[in-house]
């Protein structure tokens, strides 16, 4: 559910955020209950200078903890927080444990659904499309109106598509 694209009510119109920023947050590895190890301390986003950009979408830059997740559905930046217990699995077994397919076996900042790496390797066969614009797809889907904004592509968030090949 925490792809799910939503509107919030301005008092005049309603107008795009993401979960993210209405306070969602992924725990992993306690069955979606925060890790009693997890040390780094709790902020307010409505804090008078909030750190998030206007727009449907968190950009990682504002954020180390940020995880932009690939879904068909478009880009998702999801704060995730990681098992910090110390019989834990490593960052990408906890990613893989809950579905995801990480860009990075060191530190992943991206990850992706297995359903977009198959739908992926489906047009790369049948299409011919490259990953480049199998990306371009998603960040219009991500936002129609201004696919700009949504964060550019680079070799990390490529390299699972690219080696699906």
């Amino acid at each position: 559910m925490s792809f799910h694209q939503i509107s919030q009510w301005t008092g005049g119109f309603f107008n795009d955020t993401s979960l993210t920023k209405i306070g969602l947050e992924v725990y992993l590895g306690h069955v979606g209950e925060p890790c009693p190890g997890l040390t780094d301390e709790w902020y307010d986003t409505d804090d008078e200078e909030d750190h998030f950009t206007e727009g449907p979408w968190v950009p990682l830059v504002n954020n180390p903890q940020m995880t932009m997740v690939v879904d068909t559905s478009g880009l998702h930046s999801l704060m995730i927080r990681f098992c910090q217990c110390a019989d834990a699995l490593s960052t990408n077994m906890q990613l893989f444990e809950t579905g995801l397919f990480p860009a990075s076996f060191t530190s992943p900042k991206t990850a992706f659904i297995f359903a977009v790496l198959d739908d992926f390797l489906l047009d790369n066969l049948e299409c011919g499309t490259l990953a480049m614009n199998y990306y371009s797809k998603l960040r219009q889907i991500t936002s129609s109106m201004f696919p700009h904004l949504v964060p550019v592509s680079d070799v990390d968030r490529f390299s699972p598509l690219n080696h699906s090949q």
